[in-house]
C-alpha cells in the first residue's frame, strides 16, 4: 500500500462512539459507530472492549499501520484523574491492533468540538442536551470550562434537569401540594403510557432507569409552552436563566469585554426548544449586545475531524 498520510478521529459520547479515518487530502476512508464510551457510565472494561472492536474493524477496512494524528474526544474526561484513566484505556486498546500513532490527542469531547468549531479564533460553545456544559477560548491559547459535572452535582438547564422539573411539577400537583392546573400531567402520562401516579413512579424507580430516559421527557415541554401552560413557561424560563448563568460565567473566565464574539449552541434543548433558546439569547444580548449566536449544523464527529486536521497542519508547519 502507498504511504499516504492518514488521520483518525474518535467521538466517544455517552450514548454512541464514532470512529473515522481520513486521508491527508480530506477523503473519508472509514467510518463506524458503536455504543457509548463514557467510562463513568459503563466502566473501563466495556469501554476498552468497544474501542478495541472499533480499531480492529478499522484496521480490517483500512490496513495502514501508521497514523500521523489520532484524536480521541471522549465524554467523561473532566479531571486529571479521568484523563489518566482514559489514556490507559486507549493504550490498552491499541495493544490489540498493529497501529503506530505519531501524535495522540485525548481531550474532553466538548473541548475538542470547540477547537474544531473555532479553529484559531476565539469563541464559545454552550451545549444543553442530556447534560449542560460551556467551553470558551480567548484566542490567546486559553480554554476554560463551566458546568458539565453530571446530574448529581449540576446540569442545570439540561434535558435531564427539565425532565426532572416536569416530574416534580406533576408529583406536587398529584400530591395536593400545588393547586395550579398543568397540562404537563396529561402530556407526561400519555408519553409514558401510564394512567396514574403510582405507575409513573414505578417507571421512575425502575432498575433500568437512565438519565437519558428522564431527559427525553423534556420533549413535552414545547407542546405545553405552545398551549400557554404557566408551569411549562416557568420551567422554560428557569432553564434559560440557568443556561444564561453558564454562559455568563464562561465569558467572565476569559475576561470578555463586549467585543464581537461568536457563541455556538448545540444539544437537543438548544436545537429543538425554540422558546428556551430565544429566552437565553434575549438574556445574553441584554448585557452583551455584540455577541452573535450560531446553531451547530454538523455532526459532532466533523468538528473532531477539524480539530485533528488542525493538529496535523501544525505538525506540518513545525517541520518546514
Amino acid at each position: 500500500m502507498d504511504k499516504k498520510r492518514i488521520v483518525m478521529a474518535i467521538d466517544g459520547g455517552a450514548t454512541k462512539t464514532t470512529l473515522v479515518i481520513y486521508s491527508e487530502q480530506g477523503q473519508k476512508l472509514f467510518e463506524k459507530t458503536s455504543t457509548g464510551t463514557n467510562y463513568h457510565a459503563i466502566g473501563t472494561e466495556k469501554v476498552e472492549r468497544v474501542m478495541t472492536d472499533l480499531l480492529l474493524d478499522a484496521y480490517k477496512a483500512v490496513p495502514y499501520d501508521r497514523f500521523e494524528v489520532a484524536g480521541f474526544a471522549m465524554a467523561g474526561v473532566d479531571t486529571e484523574r479521568d484523563l489518566s484513566t482514559v489514556k490507559g484505556i486507549i493504550e490498552s486498546s491499541f495493544n490489540n491492533v498493529p497501529y503506530r500513532i505519531n501524535t495522540i490527542i485525548v481531550e474532553n469531547d466538548v473541548h475538542s468540538t470547540l477547537i474544531g468549531l473555532t479553529r484559531e479564533n476565539p469563541g464559545a460553545l454552550l451545549i444543553s442536551g442530556t447534560g449542560s456544559i460551556a467551553y470558551a477560548k480567548d484566542g490567546k491559547g486559553n480554554i476554560v470550562r463551566t458546568g458539565g459535572w453530571g446530574h448529581r452535582a449540576a446540569d442545570e438547564g439540561s434535558g435531564y434537569w427539565i425532565g426532572q422539573q416536569i416530574i416534580r411539577a406533576v408529583v406536587r400537583h398529584e400530591d395536593g401540594r400545588s393547586s395550579k392546573q398543568t397540562i404537563l400531567k396529561e402530556l407526561l402520562y400519555e408519553t409514558l403510557k401510564v394512567n396514574q401516579l403510582d405507575e409513573m413512579l414505578a417507571w421512575l424507580y425502575h432498575p433500568e432507569y437512565t438519565n437519558a430516559q428522564v431527559a427525553s421527557i423534556s420533549s413535552i415541554l414545547n407542546e405545553a409552552v405552545k398551549l400557554g401552560d404557566e408551569t411549562a413557561l416557568n420551567i422554560a424560563n428557569q432553564a434559560a436563566v440557568e443556561l444564561t448563568l453558564l454562559a455568563e460565567t464562561i465569558l467572565q473566565k476569559i475576561n470578555y469585554s463586549n467585543e464581537p464574539f461568536v457563541f455556538y449552541l448545540n444539544g437537543g434543548i438548544l436545537q429543538n426548544h425554540s422558546t428556551i433558546r430565544d429566552l437565553f439569547i434575549q438574556n445574553m444580548l441584554t448585557k452583551h449586545p455584540n455577541l452573535s449566536f450560531k446553531l451547530c449544523d454538523d455532526h459532532p464527529i466533523q468538528y473532531i475531524v477539524n480539530r485533528v486536521f488542525l493538529e496535523l497542519n501544525k505538525k506540518k508547519n513545525c517541520s518546514q
